[in-house]
């Protein structure tokens, strides 16, 4: 009987591992204007190791890797509230300026049009929250996302410094004229968790929306001073089981069914 229900367990695990699927980008972006200063600008506080992509089903959770996680509000003296966490981005492609391995020339003006954001309800929340979906429907990023520059409160260059040119909060803002931000609110929602100094994890089910059917995911995320950034893009389609590892599995069960019956 022991034999039995082991097979079934491993049988049962396989067959339901092969419904998810994870993805990982390491953190090789830096982007443009980083001022000499290369992937991380400012101390090792702002570092953001990489991005774990995971879709089960029509759930999609996407980890960030980073030493930033529980730190938001640092750095209260040179902008109001101090940072916190931008909004995610998110797209079926990417399209990053430039061919180097950091894209070191690439922004938001000449780089992937994000598709969909990820609205957080408080980015100074050192446990997190809640966030709703964002369908970007601008011609451009500009129309619909406000950049590091828009939302950082110090002079660059003079009392601080930070990478300038880069997505951070999806355009919510009412206005007129061409200043009417081009998004949707899909009243989707979803929730985001700090682990302190490890990551920052969000939880979407993204059933009945347009990226329910993407093969791959792109995604942009850094800190309100964009002070790290990444970006990049991994599959999110389970690869099926191969037919021989089944019949492997069904050729075991059956054993030990025989197994079982013999000894009965």
């Amino acid at each position: 009987m022991r034999l039995l229900t082991k097979a079934i367990a491993t049988t049962l695990v396989a067959l339901a591992g092969a419904g998810a699927h994870a993805g990982v980008i390491q953190d090789t972006y830096w982007g443009a204007d980083a001022h000499n200063y290369g992937d991380v600008i400012g101390d090792s506080t702002y570092d953001i190791a990489r991005a774990e992509v995971t879709k089960s089903g029509t759930v999609l959770t996407i980890k960030i890797v980073t030493n930033f996680a529980g730190h938001a509000g640092a750095d209260s003296n040179i902008t109001a509230k101090g940072i916190g966490y931008g909004d995610l981005f998110l797209n079926g492609s990417w399209n990053p300026y430039g061919t180097d391995v950091h894209h070191a020339l690439d922004n938001s003006s000449n780089s992937t049009k994000w598709s969909y954001g990820l609205s957080l309800d408080n980015r100074w929340s050192n446990t997190g929250g809640t966030f709703t979906l964002y369908q970007l429907t601008g011609v451009n990023n500009a129309a619909n996302i406000l950049n590091s520059e828009n939302v950082m409160g110090c002079s660059l260059g003079q009392n601080c410094y930070y990478r300038n040119g880069q997505e951070v909060a999806v355009n919510t803002a009412a206005g007129s004229g061409a200043k009417v931000a081009k998004v949707n609110n899909t009243a989707v929602t979803g929730s985001w968790k700090v682990d302190a100094n490890q990551d920052i994890i969000f939880t979407l089910n993204v059933a009945g929306t347009g990226l329910a059917t993407l093969n791959d995911i792109a995604l942009h995320w850094g800190e309100t001073c964009q002070n790290d950034v990444i970006e990049g893009i991994t599959s999110v389609t389970a690869k099926a089981p191969e037919p021989g590892s089944l019949a492997l599995f069904a050729l075991g069960l059956a054993g030990a069914v025989s197994l079982r019956r013999r000894n009965q």
